[in-house]
């Protein structure tokens, strides 16, 4: 079995230099295996997210889901995919934030889908997503110390580790 990256299911060039020219100055656009990258700042990622939602090229009106990455360096990220389900267009949106300022626009007035993603995101990473109309935990408790999924993170001792 040989194993290879996914095949574009659209000519990715043009529709990247389309984007990088809608975009002019805000992001960075690029291509990865079957889907467009933009990497922008949190300051112009509502602008950049509606317009790969509004743009007929793209047309992305499908949130299909957000991740946090932590980069070990104080970085992390907030990894947004969203898909055009009639252009066949995939985006990936990559935000910066840092440990020490974890914030990040919500794309939840672009997208609503946003929302639940978004939350389990702040649960694991603790990225705020500011304006996100309803952020708390989703699989720990409001108490729970700690965004489990970064790199930093100790477990609290408890006693039903033996601690």
């Amino acid at each position: 079995m040989v194993l290879s990256s996914p095949k574009p299911t659209a000519d990715l060039a043009p529709i990247a230099a389309h984007l990088e020219r809608a975009v002019a100055g805000r992001a960075r656009v690029s291509t990865l295996h079957d889907m467009i990258v933009i990497d922008v700042e949190r300051e112009h990622l509502i602008d950049v997210a509606r317009a790969v939602r509004d743009d007929p090229t793209t047309r992305c009106d499908l949130y299909s889901v957000n991740a946090g990455v932590d980069m070990g360096d104080g970085e992390l990220r907030s990894v947004t995919f969203v898909r055009g389900v009639g252009t066949h267009v995939f985006v990936m949106l990559r935000t910066p934030c840092t440990e020490m300022d974890p914030r990040v626009p919500s794309l939840v007035p672009v997208w609503e889908g946003a929302n639940w993603a978004e939350r389990e995101t702040y649960d694991m990473f603790g990225i705020v997503f500011d304006g996100h109309p309803d952020l708390r935990r989703v699989f720990l408790e409001e108490s729970f110390p700690g965004h489990p999924l970064r790199k930093s993170f100790m477990p609290p001792r408890s006693d039903a580790r033996g601690g």
